[in-house]
């Protein structure tokens, strides 16, 4: 039944356009007729229009992407403060998941720092 319902409404909106297309009957949109130009009004010189300055747009802009970023601070605060407690990540980062990772990556340096001064003191006693 909704769906019979929805095909006649989608069939009613495609068939509205319609109307306005059959009341210009008497024109074929075929004539290679050109409409004639028409005059166009020349310009004043009116001092009263109002034009923009390039300073106004650029506070403009700049107006707007403090916004749009005030909204995205607003936005993430407002997710991390209405997360459940037992999903927060409130613990420090030396506590996290990764302490192994980071004591090999600390323990690497150190052995590659230890190889860059061997190397360094070789090439002074080469010379």
């Amino acid at each position: 039944m909704r769906t019979r319902i929805a095909i006649a409404l989608v069939l009613a909106l495609l068939l509205l356009p319609a109307a306005p297309a059959l009341a210009q009957v008497g024109q074929n949109p075929f004539d290679n007729v050109t409409p004639e130009p028409s005059a166009t009004p020349a310009p004043t010189a009116d001092s009263s229009t109002d034009t923009t300055g390039r300073d106004t747009l650029y506070l403009i802009g700049a107006a707007l992407v403090v916004a749009f970023a005030g909204i995205g601070v607003w936005i993430a605060r407002d997710a991390r403060r209405s997360l459940p407690a037992e999903l927060r990540d409130d613990r420090p980062r030396d506590a996290g998941p990764h302490k192994h990772e980071r004591e090999a990556k600390a323990k690497a340096r150190a052995k590659g720092r230890a190889q860059r001064q061997a190397r360094k003191a070789g090439r002074k006693a080469k010379r």
